[in-house]
Parts: structure tokens; C-alpha cells; sequence
């Protein structure tokens, strides 16, 4: 009689397969579990807060009012998010050189506080940029500048030192008698386009927005030059968490929430 009829109808498993088996096993249950794991949105969702951290002296991004509390562009950008996905708010005011430590150590679950993300860093993964702070050409109302290749036979007033310096020159060489003054603050700069002693200045885009917010009438917006984003950072296992703040930072720009908010806190629009 056969092996097989020997064990009692039941047929015989041979080393390689049970190997096999016990491989196929293994592998089944690390799977199970070993799902998308995310602590932070897990604790937002048995507690319904979302905490957020910011250095709370920048303005008009973040700082603290007379009564203490934080206001600016990021603190209304976390409230909205924090109420498209159903979650109460809760701001805590870290020192900057803290901000990463807080969310490495699980203090905060994000960071909203006009970051310019640091990829490379296995500190912390970086949301969709939500603000572009980058160069940006300020020009009187009616000019006919719109980019830097307009700028032929023209002075652009910049900040010494600045990015917007670094950029002038290179468009020094690139565009025929450009003459470019140059100004201790960006703010100094818009004033030369206010006198009427430049044609155009090309300083940061915050400073830009406020000085169109404040001049309506006198100045405006034209090309944005440069890139500086600001994001949003979360743990590096937030993978859920980072998901989702992608989607409604890309649905707040779409809708118009991003530009509400910069003509409110500016002044002027995006």
C-alpha cells in the first residue's frame, strides 16, 4: 500500500512546499499587520483635535493679537482645514529652532507656519505648496512692465543683498540699459517706485502684497519672478494625514479660500 493510503488518505507535503507554506504564512500575517499606519491621524480621530504648531511672530502669517491669541494668514488656513475635515483646532506658539522637534516628539500634528520645506529631511514630509513668497515685480498702476524683459532702458529699484538683487543682475546682462538702484529695505525700494525714481521694483512677494495692499491706487503687481513656497509639514508616518491636507490645499486654491485669505491679510490679491 501506498504512503498515501498509509496516512490515512491525506497526501503527503514534501519540505520545499511546507517551506512554502510556512513563507506564504508568514508573509500573510506581517501584511495584516502592517496596514497604513498613521498615529497622528488616529489620535485625531478618537480625540477630533487637530493640534498645530507656528512660530507666532511673523506677521501676517502668524503672530499673537493684544489679546494674545494667534492670528494671520496660517492661523485662518488651519482653522479651514481643521473645519473641512470635522476637527476642533488647537494652536500651540513654538519658538522656530522648536518647531520640528515638537512634531518629531508628537506635541503638534502638523506644522502651519510659512515653512519653506526642507526635502531631503527625514524629520518631517512636506504638503502641497499653498504660497508663493518669491520675488515679484511692483509697478505703478497703467505701466506697461509686465515681466522683466520689459524692463529695456529702465531703472528697477531691489534691496541690496536681496534675492531680488541676485536676480536683477542676471537680467542686467539679458536686457539692453537696465540700470538698477538698490535700497536698504524692501520697503525703501517700493518708495522709489512710489517718488517716481524707479519704474519698478523687484522685492519679496510679501513685501510686495503689503505695499499694493496699503497703495492700492499707486502700485500693482506684475510678473512673479522667483519661487519661495511655503508648505505644510507633518511626521514623516503621517501618510494619511499628508493625503488629506493635499486634497484641500489643492481644493482651497481652486476655490478661491487661498486668495480670500491673502486679500485679507494683505490686502491685495494673490
Amino acid at each position: 500500500m501506498s504512503g498515501a493510503c498509509q496516512s490515512g488518505g491525506r497526501f503527503p507535503i514534501s519540505r520545499i512546499q511546507l517551506v512554502a507554506l510556512i513563507t506564504l504564512l508568514t508573509l500573510l500575517l506581517a501584511l495584516a499587520g502592517c496596514g497604513p499606519k498613521d498615529p497622528a491621524w488616529a489620535r485625531m480621530q478618537e480625540t477630533g483635535v487637530l493640534r498645530v504648531g507656528m512660530d507666532a511672530a511673523y506677521p501676517p502669517f502668524e503672530s499673537l493679537d493684544e489679546n494674545g491669541q494667534v492670528v494671520g494668514f496660517d492661523v485662518d488656513m488651519a482653522r479651514e482645514i481643521g473645519r473641512r475635515l470635522g476637527l476642533e483646532v488647537q494652536f500651540v506658539n513654538i519658538a522656530y529652532d522648536g518647531l520640528y522637534d515638537a512634531l518629531v516628539t508628537g506635541q503638534v500634528d502638523v506644522l502651519i507656519s510659512a515653512l519653506v520645506p526642507a526635502y531631503g529631511t527625514e524629520r518631517a514630509r512636506f504638503s502641497e505648496p499653498y504660497f508663493n513668497a518669491g520675488d515679484v515685480l511692483v509697478v505703478p498702476p497703467g505701466s506697461s512692465i509686465e515681466e522683466m524683459r520689459d524692463l529695456g532702458g529702465r531703472t528697477l529699484a531691489v534691496e541690496y543683498g536681496s534675492g531680488g538683487d541676485v536676480e536683477a543682475r542676471k537680467w542686467e546682462r539679458r536686457v539692453a540699459a537696465l540700470t538698477i538702484e538698490r535700497y536698504d529695505t524692501p520697503a525703501s525700494a517700493i518708495d522709489a517706485v512710489l517718488a517716481g525714481e524707479a519704474d519698478a521694483a523687484l522685492v519679496d512677494g510679501i513685501s510686495a502684497r503689503l505695499a499694493v495692499g496699503q497703495h492700492p491706487d499707486d502700485l500693482m503687481l506684475a510678473e512673479g519672478v522667483t519661487e519661495t513656497l511655503f508648505a505644510i509639514a507633518v511626521h514623516e508616518d503621517s501618510n494619511i494625514l499628508l493625503r488629506e491636507i493635499n486634497t484641500l490645499v489643492e481644493e482651497m486654491i481652486e476655490d478661491g479660500t487661498r486668495d480670500a485669505l491673502t486679500q485679507k491679510w494683505f490686502g491685495a490679491p494673490y
